[in-house]
């Protein structure tokens, strides 16, 4: 294979590597929140993640690498606010309240926030068969849901909110970040994103500090952590960094479509979570209007 098509080939093998590592995710993630406060735990994870890709960094770069500004500082830790702080509290709070199931899915709405906000941002258009998208995918979101026993209260409405919060959080991250993560190195500028994520959380998790229980942690609790630590958020992460220097937004965003196959095929052998009919019809109208809404970006 010539280097051009490697060039064309690795962004699309590593988008479908993240998908793996974020299906298997979900599962993981639940073992871990049995133990941990769900902010409390981002904050760690990305404490965690940081240490070891600085380390990398000091490494793998060469110093003219690892330069850094008043500029950089500060889109490092608005990049880590919008898509790692804020993403990862939204995220592990839906799923603290929510199913493994109705995550997963809803987070296949991802792509459709990304086009949204380039619609805001005036580098798309909103069509007829855009606002088409936007309906069935809003569609499946509510299948999800059994309409008769809807409650304003229930604490998987409450976990469904703060899961489509985290899904806008990061794919304004997609949107925003892609001319700054092609002028810098992305490993480097993950690192810091990790840094200043991990210090915003540890500020909204003070409350939980003193919630946890040594005595409850296991040997699945320890397997759970190094793999949320070490693939789902430092090598996922940077790989969607990576690739966003690589390919356009809405190309990283749309294979996140592989995500809630693999999550509920996970959440079904690991956990037991049987889906049900109306999971697959909400994961079929999902599908389409986001494949409707970024047809013509990819």
């Amino acid at each position: 294979m010539t280097p051009q098509k490697w060039a064309r080939v690795l962004p699309v093998l590593a988008l479908i590597l993240v998908q793996f590592i974020y299906g298997f995710n979900y599962a993981a993630a639940k073992v871990i929140l049995g133990v941990y406060p769900p902010i409390l735990w981002g904050a760690v994870r990305l404490m965690i993640a940081a240490v070891l890709m600085f380390i990398l960094a000091r490494i793998l770069l060469p110093s003219e690498k690892r330069q850094v500004s008043r500029e950089f500082f500060l889109r490092t830790f608005f990049y880590g606010l919008i898509g790692l702080a804020l993403n990862q509290a939204f995220f592990l709070k839906g799923l603290s309240y929510s199913t493994t199931t109705n995550s997963a899915i809803l987070n296949s709405m991802i792509p459709l926030f990304t086009l949204f906000f380039a619609i805001l941002m005036g580098t798309e258009k909103l069509s007829l068969l855009r606002g088409l998208s936007f309906f069935l995918a809003v569609s499946g979101a509510l299948v999800i849901r059994d309409l008769k026993d809807f409650q304003i209260t229930s604490n998987t409405f409450k976990g469904d909110l703060f899961t489509l919060l985290n899904c806008a959080c990061l794919a304004l991250f997609f949107t925003l970040s892609q001319k700054f993560l092609k002028r810098t190195s992305p490993l480097w500028a993950t690192a810091w994103m990790f840094l200043f994520g991990s210090l915003v959380l540890f500020g909204l998790s003070f409350p939980d500090w003193g919630q946890i229980v040594p005595a409850h942690f296991s040997f699945n609790f320890g397997v759970a952590a190094a793999y949320n630590i070490l693939f789902a958020t430092m090598l996922a992460y940077f790989l969607n960094s990576w690739t966003l220097t690589k390919v356009r937004p809405s190309l990283v965003a749309v294979f996140i479509y592989f995500q809630p196959v693999i999550a509920v095929c996970s959440a079904w052998f690991l956990l037991g979570e049987h889906p049900s009919p109306r999971v697959f019809i909400a994961m079929f109208l999902i599908f389409l209007g986001v494949g409707l809404g970024i047809r013509r970006r990819v």
